[in-house]
């Protein structure tokens, strides 16, 4: 809903000539994403419109109200008070009843990693590069370049997409033999499921080989956010992790909000700034924490740091404490057997996690485990997505010391000429890289054509009862490669410490297998072809083919 135009203060036009910059930021490249505002929060057909700064003032009214505080324009004097000073205190709660989600065209994979999906608070449907074949040249390249960069760019993005559509037909054939291992012989037999397996060879197929597509290609998301993670954006946009990118991006989602509703100008505040020294890259240095890192980590992918055993004394005394029984009345294996064993609480095989309003369920709450985990940048991003667990993640830039440094999936690493053609591919790709950031081009703009492949360390944390939910998912057959390894690698090193959780730390089917829910297995055709609620966790290391 339009205002009218307000008198600006100092700071209002210090806002809005940087946010002017930021969207002029779009003039550093050649083909800059696009940014459709979809939809936003609106009050029914009956009521008066209200905008942005409106429902944050009726919401903050209603805490003190008597009564009723009606959703309603909010345009007085004290209204603007009452919302610039819950602003500026940071009683921003009322910030969070206001939605807005927008469609992201062209977006690198770069910025989704480092800013779209760096944070626990949105939403994102993106568009798979597991499920959609990739577009040749369909990749960000960026328009302050000389002529020899321009080539030396576009030269290097080209050759890794070429590599990607050589790798397709030669990894749907190893796709197809392997799928023809993992599904019942009779499958076969009938037309439509044959179709059905051939397609999903051509599938994993794409899910393999997008491992040399480069982070600046492009892809297409919706994204949803409160106005408070809007505001928090853009007041941390002028951080030294943040892209030209990044910040045209944000300020594009602004700036739609603002064509109908221009009371959001009003909530932006001036962005913090940042020592500009921090952005310096010593590669020695990466270097040598990476090492340090890989060092602990072994020949694992992941490492439990806080192997507390006093974990399972917590969970149970927790247990006891919501069912109102003392432990003379319950012991601590009796408690925990109740808690996460699907055959007494089968809340725990449920598909929409009711268990998270469960008094018992949530006591998973209690416990918390941190791992040490290396997987590659396109693995990281499906990662992102579990964001109760998150991850302290380095930028893009401060995960490469120049030097090759890449996942292999177990498709290309178990066919001998397979991995021959991947190695090469990849020798290339990271000298083009190099080339690239000698040539003079930004380094910035030169790691855009990193490979999807290129590995990333963190360290990620959260409670007991996210990382199940994040195993329920990643345990499946059908979860992204790296994630579902890893979280074996995980499980076991829960069951260390809780065994009472054997019969929990399983993929969806064999939870519901034991809590007695059919179908066992939910994704109904999508299934994987094996009989995974008869495993345990042991056999899911050589049971996953592709």
């Amino acid at each position: 809903m339009m205002k009218e135009k307000r008198e600006l203060s100092t700071s209002s036009i210090v806002v809005e000539k940087y946010l002017e910059s930021c969207i002029n930021l779009g003039n550093n490249f050649e083909n800059p994403p696009e940014i459709r505002l979809e939809l936003i929060t609106q009050t029914p057909p009956n009521q008066e419109p209200v905008g942005e700064r409106d429902v944050a003032v009726s919401t903050a009214y209603q805490c003190y109200a008597p009564g009723v505080s009606t959703m309603k324009p909010r345009e007085g004097e004290r209204d603007q008070e009452v919302a610039d000073s819950t602003l500026d205190a940071g009683h921003n709660t009322t910030r969070l009843h206001h939605y807005i989600s927008w469609k992201l065209i062209g977006v690198s994979r770069s910025v989704t990693h480092d800013l779209l999906h760096a944070n626990p608070f949105y939403n994102s449907e993106q568009q798979s590069q597991r499920y959609v074949e990739a577009k040749r040249g369909n990749y960000l390249v960026p328009a302050d370049l000389t002529g020899r960069q321009k080539d030396i760019f576009v030269e290097a993005a080209e050759f890794s997409n070429g590599s990607y559509f050589e790798l397709l037909d030669l990894l749907k054939i190893e796709a197809g033999k392997r799928i023809e291992v993992m599904y019942p012989e009779d499958g076969w037999k009938v037309e439509s499921t044959t179709k059905r397996l051939d397609t999903k060879a051509g599938k994993i197929a794409q899910e393999v080989a997008r491992y040399v597509l480069p982070i600046g290609q492009k892809t297409t998301l919706d994204h949803t956010l409160s106005t408070l993670q809007l505001l928090r954006l853009f007041r941390a946009s002028t951080m030294t992790h943040v892209s030209d990118e990044g910040r045209f991006i944000v300020a594009s989602m602004i700036q739609g909000v603002a064509d109908i509703d221009d009371t959001i100008i009003k909530e932006l505040r001036e962005p913090l700034a940042f020592d500009k020294s921090d952005r310096v890259v010593n590669e020695e240095y990466i270097r040598k924490q990476k090492e340090e890192f890989d060092s602990e980590l072994g020949e694992r992918q992941t490492l439990l740091v806080n192997p507390d055993r006093r974990a399972r004394l917590i969970l149970a005394d927790a247990v006891r404490g919501v069912r109102g029984i003392p432990k003379t009345q319950l012991s601590d294996a009796e408690a925990l057997q109740i808690l996460v064993d699907p055959e007494k609480n089968k809340l725990l095989a449920d598909v929409y996690d009711v268990g998270i309003i469960d008094p018992l369920t949530s006591t998973l709450r209690q416990a918390s485990l941190t791992f040490k985990t290396r997987l590659s940048h396109t693995a990281d991003s499906q990662r992102q997505r579990h964001r109760r667990t998150p991850g302290a993640t380095p930028s893009i830039e401060l995960s490469y010391d120049g030097r090759a440094d890449y996942m292999t999936p177990i498709i290309i690493k178990e066919n001998g000429e397979l991995t021959k053609k991947y190695q090469e591919r990849m020798d290339t790709i990271y000298l083009n890289v190099n080339n690239a950031i000698a040539s003079g081009i930004p380094r910035e703009d030169a790691l855009l054509l990193l490979p999807n492949a290129h590995n990333i360390r963190l360290q990620e944390q959260g409670d007991c009862f996210d990382w199940i939910h994040r195993w329920k998912q990643r345990l499946c057959l059908l979860a992204q490669e790296e994630i579902c390894f890893i979280s074996i690698e995980q499980v076991e090193k829960l069951k260390d410490i809780l065994p009472e959780s054997d019969n929990l730390l399983l993929a969806p089917c064999g939870i519901r297998q034991r809590a007695g829910i059919h179908p066992r297995c939910p994704e109904g055709e999508r299934w994987c072809g094996s009989s995974v609620w008869n495993w345990e966790i042991e056999e899911y290391k050589n049971g996953r083919l592709v």
